[in-house]
């Protein structure tokens, strides 16, 4: 793996930067998971004060995957993952089936700590992606292994159900339980946000569900909360971190054209990405970048008053679409986020930011 994570940081090093840059110590990616443009709309339009309208950078990225024109999570995960267009169905493996490094897999190699914070299941396929390495994206149990032994330093979200065998009521059918496992490596593992939010540990499991976290609206903390503990506990490593933030239930809303579930996704998803932002705005070292692996509903918003009010909500899909996706850049090197991207050559950006400019030849290959 480690040869392969070289490999691909030599092709990464076409993407150039102009004199002498400040490259980031951290890396905070926020995915608002079936989040198009219209979703992100939706959000400024409904919010006087939203954070997209802080941004310097703003830009597109063009979601297709190797294999469909409508891409899954899987595919677009592991494009930002990996820096790879991959089929549908794949995580954090190329279009042949085979492994290749995601940027955490880079972080771990150059001592940054690493961080996921999603509101699904932490197997789901963007989390995976940054995770796990597999052609089948419904091999929970096989993912949630991979995950355990990922060396991830902070885990928070749901998917408790594949950390644990049948018969303490999880869905493992090789009896392993991965949880005790994660405690005799010196990870503290926690069952409730209570439980978490009393506790000062910098390496832990948060699993609250054997699902997906609830809904935003029947939860008492915020996806905003888990980002700042996630973000108090990574920065301690003087080397740096990167950290994925998801908010994965406004695929949820999209899916069931359900206005007000999206509504209240998106609100919940723009508290983290404020929160990400304010804590980049006070670090100076820390790259922000928000964006989505598709967009979901064929969003239209065709009604409303101008303050935000009486908003009308039309969907053309219960599906994915294959429209653009925003693009929202802070900090240093934020400017190469800019423009119209392919998904997988945002990843690849991300690569060159933690090569630190170590390698010369270049070998970029094309989708």
């Amino acid at each position: 793996m480690n040869k392969k994570i070289f490999l691909l940081a030599i092709i990464f090093c076409t993407l150039t930067f102009a004199g002498n840059p400040k490259l980031p110590k951290n890396i905070i990616i926020m995915i608002g998971d079936g989040m198009g443009v219209s979703q992100v709309s939706l959000s400024v339009i409904t919010n006087p004060n939203s954070v997209y309208k802080e941004f310097p950078i703003t830009g597109f990225s063009i979601t297709c995957s190797a294999d469909k024109l409508k891409t899954d999570s899987a595919a677009g995960g592991t494009a930002i993952a990996c820096g790879e267009s991959t089929n549908n169905g794949s995580i954090g493996v190329d279009k042949r089936g085979e492994s290749i490094p995601s940027i955490f897999d880079l972080a771990k190699q150059k001592k940054l700590s690493t961080g996921i914070v999603v509101t699904c299941d932490i197997t789901n396929a963007t989390p995976a992606a940054f995770l796990s390495h597999t052609p089948d994206r419904r091999k929970s149990e096989l993912i949630a292994e991979q995950i355990a032994t990922s060396e991830t330093d902070i885990i928070i979200g749901g998917g408790k159900q594949f950390f644990i065998p049948e018969s303490l009521g999880g869905k493992r059918k090789d009896k392993n339980n991965l949880l005790d496992n994660l405690k005799l490596k010196g990870y503290k593992v926690f069952d409730t946000y209570n439980e978490l939010n009393n506790s000062g540990s910098k390496k832990y499991f948060a699993l609250f569900e054997d699902e997906d976290l609830k809904a935003a609206e029947k939860r008492y903390y915020s996806l905003a909360t888990l980002t700042q503990k996630a973000l108090e506990g990574l920065s301690h490593n003087e080397h740096g971190f990167v950290l994925m933030v998801e908010g994965s239930q406004i695929d949820h809303g999209g899916h069931e054209n359900n206005q007000q579930y999206l509504i209240n996704e998106l609100n919940d998803f723009e508290r983290a990405v404020k929160t990400a932002f304010n804590f980049a705005k006070s670090n100076k070292e820390t790259l922000v970048l928000v964006t989505a692996d598709h967009e979901t509903g064929g969003v239209a918003i065709t009604g409303g008053d101008v303050g935000g009010e009486n908003i009308k909500v039309d969907f053309a899909s219960k599906s994915h679409t294959a429209t653009m996706v925003g693009v929202f850049a802070y900090g240093p090197q934020s400017e190469i986020f800019s423009g119209i991207n392919e998904n997988y050559k945002l990843g690849r950006k991300l690569f060159k930011l933690l090569s630190d400019n170590h390698f010369s030849k270049s070998t970029e290959t094309t989708k």
